[in-house]
């Protein structure tokens, strides 16, 4: 691909400034970068008028205020973390782990966009319809494949979420993530043909609109996250938050679920967990007992099950790992520079804390 030759991208979001733009191997890589984090989209050029991009987001928002090109068809797939749209009545929609979403753009008018937990991996077909049809007719000509049928089926309400094959669909979108690279281009092609004759067969009928929540909804669960992250080793009943945050149960239930992919009986027993083992790595004077207390476990046991459960390994003993560092420093011979007696030695093959992404100043001890 051509670094001066505009891309389907570049047409359909015209004016929209990338951070960086380049050209890898055989792939055209936008990257983003602003106060609230960093991305990336990786694009292929398949046929002509549709290009394929892998998204890899950890920032809160990627919105700049264009007007998007019409006439390009865009399929989102989401696999991992959740993205948010503003519409114009102010209510939030949302596309989140396992959502393929199918829109024109420029048919679907919002304010804003952005990424709640400041994270989004996916995948995205940009499809020219005019170019596409072209490329596809000549190719594939018995399939059969109507862009624009297809266009005025599924996207007949705005943005659609598919719900009918989602068997067919899911299989498909899993082989672009593994494809192996040596045959990416032409196995690429392949499934997005496949992906298409499969929404070819879609009516308006196997579609749903993305689920959507009112502002003050969207704005109370919004608090209730933070409070839940700011006070991670309080407990709480859903009727109390409900309460508090003056919305109804099964609301704030549904909303806390498409922001944070887990339920808040799940998500407080996470953030729980992970505040523990943040204490056990900077606090070691203090015992995996009084950590269970302030975690509220009724005894170490349950917590350390707890613990095993969740990262794969017990919360370590301050003691075993002191032993650990000598025996390791005595069996190597050296003077391991910046590790000294009490800092945590964990296993690469066993480490599931994320130390290099939650504590910047983890270090790899030498090989």
């Amino acid at each position: 691909m051509e670094l001066n030759r505009k891309s389907i991208i570049e047409n359909a979001y015209n004016g929209y400034i990338f951070s960086e733009k380049k050209n890898v191997d055989n792939a055209k890589v936008y990257r983003f970068r602003n106060e609230t984090g960093t991305g990336e989209m990786r694009c292929y050029d398949l046929l002509e008028g549709i290009q394929l991009s892998y998204n890899n987001l950890n920032m809160e928002t990627t919105h700049q205020k264009i007007t998007p090109k019409e006439g390009i068809l865009q399929i989102d797939h989401c696999l991992e973390g959740c993205y948010e749209f503003k519409l114009e009545n102010n209510e939030r929609a949302f596309i989140r782990k396992g959502d393929l979403s199918v829109l024109e753009l420029g048919k679907v008018p919002f304010e804003n966009s952005c990424i709640p937990m400041k994270k989004y991996v996916g995948l995205s077909l940009f499809i020219d319809m005019s170019i596409a049809q072209k490329s596809i007719s000549k190719y594939f000509p018995y399939g059969n494949i109507d862009l624009f049928e297809m266009r005025d089926k599924v996207c007949k309400n705005g943005a659609a979420l598919i719900i009918r094959f989602r068997h067919e669909i899911n299989h498909i979108i899993g082989e672009l993530y593994r494809v192996d690279e040596r045959i990416q281009l032409p196995y690429s092609i392949i499934k997005t043909i496949e992906l298409l004759l499969f929404l070819s067969l879609v009516e308006s009928k196997d579609t749903h609109k993305l689920p959507s929540f009112s502002e003050p909804v969207y704005e109370a669960t919004q608090e209730c996250y933070k409070a839940l992250m700011e006070n991670s080793f309080d407990r709480y009943y859903i009727s109390e938050l409900a309460k508090k945050y003056a919305i109804s149960e099964s609301s704030l239930k549904r909303c806390f679920a498409y922001i944070t992919e887990n339920s808040i009986g799940s998500f407080i027993k996470k953030t729980c967990l992970e505040a523990a083992a943040e204490l056990l790595i900077h606090k070691s004077s203090m015992s995996i007992g009084e950590i269970a207390d302030l975690a509220v476990y009724l005894n170490q046991g349950k917590f350390s099950s707890a613990f095993k459960k969740h990262f794969g390994e017990p919360p370590p003993e301050i003691g075993t790992i002191r032993a650990y560092l000598r025996w390791w420093l005595s069996k190597e011979g050296i003077i391991a520079p910046p590790v000294e007696l009490g800092d945590f030695i964990i296993p690469i093959r066993c480490h599931k804390m994320g130390a290099r992404e939650k504590f910047p100043d983890a270090r790899f001890l030498p090989n």
